[in-house]
């Protein structure tokens, strides 16, 4: 049996864990009210060009936005690292409802390319670094045939690897059209010269 003293003391402990505890979450809850603040002012900006930059995506939105910072989204589906779209943080709420509408409103084209982007407001899920949502639990499972989500799992296998089959289509036109030839990038090399 325990003595008084070291009841006490267990006591002590338990409450100390629960007012660390309880800091944790508040500091989990304010780092996550700055993050969704942060997507608020963020827009998503898709069908870049490979050599759209961070200084051209910036002069471009100058005149209706002020860029805080850009963070080109690297496209997975294909086999060479060229970004397709960014997330875009800019000052504030009304300077990102000013851009979205600019690109969305007119034919905004970035770079000289002939290929107009698209802009919508960020959504959490589109940050690699978002933190936790406090409060969430996650639980994962493997899917086995006949499970209820095992036909939507399949139709997205399927769209997955249609838009690769775009997407290498897209970008060996592109190739060509820059004057690379097929060649080039059949061979794994986007940047080579022919």
């Amino acid at each position: 049996m325990a003595t008084s003293d070291e009841q006490a003391h267990e006591d002590r402990q338990d409450i100390k864990d629960e007012q660390l505890a309880h800091k944790d979450d508040e500091q989990a809850e304010k780092e996550y009210a700055d993050f969704e603040a942060r997507v608020r002012r963020t827009i998503y900006i898709d069908h870049l060009s490979p050599l759209v930059t961070a200084q051209v995506i910036k002069a471009s939105l100058a005149q209706c936005a002020n860029v805080v910072s850009t963070e080109f989204i690297q496209n997975y589906t294909i086999q060479y690292e060229i970004p397709a779209a960014a997330l875009v943080e800019v000052d504030n709420v009304s300077q990102a409802q000013a851009a979205v509408d600019l690109m969305n409103n007119f034919p905004f084209m970035l770079g000289g390319m002939p290929r107009p982007v698209r802009a919508v407001f960020a959504k959490p899920d589109m940050f690699p670094d978002r933190p936790r949502k406090p409060g969430l639990k996650v639980e994962f499972s493997w899917v086995k045939q006949g499970d209820p989500g095992y036909d939507g799992m399949n139709k997205l296998k399927g769209l997955a690897r249609r838009q690769e089959a775009e997407n290498m289509a897209l970008f060996v036109s592109e190739s060509i059209g820059r004057g690379e030839g097929a060649g080039g990038a059949a061979a794994g090399n986007p940047g080579s010269k022919q």
